[in-house]
């Protein structure tokens, strides 16, 4: 290994496979921690996947009782489980390849203000400007999606003129082991759909 190579400590308080398939999406969870504050709206695109039900849990933790959290899903079935969880303040079911009918959505949730950060965790292509156009002017779009192409995502929010700031989904984060796997403690209904699902 590298010096800087990175590890964590399989946790004793939980199962190998559950802990393991936290890991596995840990970057996001805690990115999402770095980036999102108090009162923030945020949207979180691919929501009732695993990467995104982690996201959901933590955006509202630090979002808090003044924010708002936004899940899109792209099944019938990951939107009513993310209600079942109920980690978000709207949930909705769209196809994020088609940004218009989800910017319609956005501006008749948050009244036209637009969402502070996004979240895209989703691994399909052509999401970027789903993710673009529903950010407000100077606000955060994190692409922890490696479908992403970053030449459509710079090209295209210079065509339609929006001024926001793109992050690459980078899988490190200081404490990102730490952060996810304290979330399956916080939250037994996330345990347990992460039991059933992927340990």
């Amino acid at each position: 290994m590298f010096e800087s190579g990175i590890y964590a400590k399989i946790p004793e308080d939980m199962p190998e496979t559950l802990a393991l398939s936290a890991l596995d999406v840990a970057g996001a969870p805690a990115q999402t921690a770095k980036l999102v504050k108090p009162g923030d709206t945020v949207l979180i695109i691919g929501a009732g996947g695993k990467s995104g039900m982690l996201c959901c849990y933590e955006a509202k933790k630090r979002a808090g009782v003044t924010g708002k959290v936004i899940g899109l899903c792209h099944s019938e079935r990951s939107t009513k489980r993310l209600q079942d969880l109920d980690l978000c303040d709207h949930v909705f079911a769209a196809d994020a390849t088609q940004p218009v009918p989800i910017l319609e959505t956005i501006e008749e949730l948050t009244g036209g203000q637009m969402c502070d950060v996004i979240i895209n965790n989703v691994n399909i292509p052509d999401t970027e400007m789903a993710s673009i156009l529903t950010c407000k002017d100077g606000g955060i779009v994190y692409f922890f999606s490696m479908a992403t192409s970053f030449t459509k995502a710079a090209l295209g929010a210079e065509g339609v003129g929006m001024d926001v700031n793109m992050i690459v989904g980078n899988g490190y984060t200081r404490g990102h082991a730490e952060i996810t796997l304290q979330i399956l403690r916080e939250s037994d209904k996330l345990r347990k759909v992460f039991t059933e699902l992927y340990a």
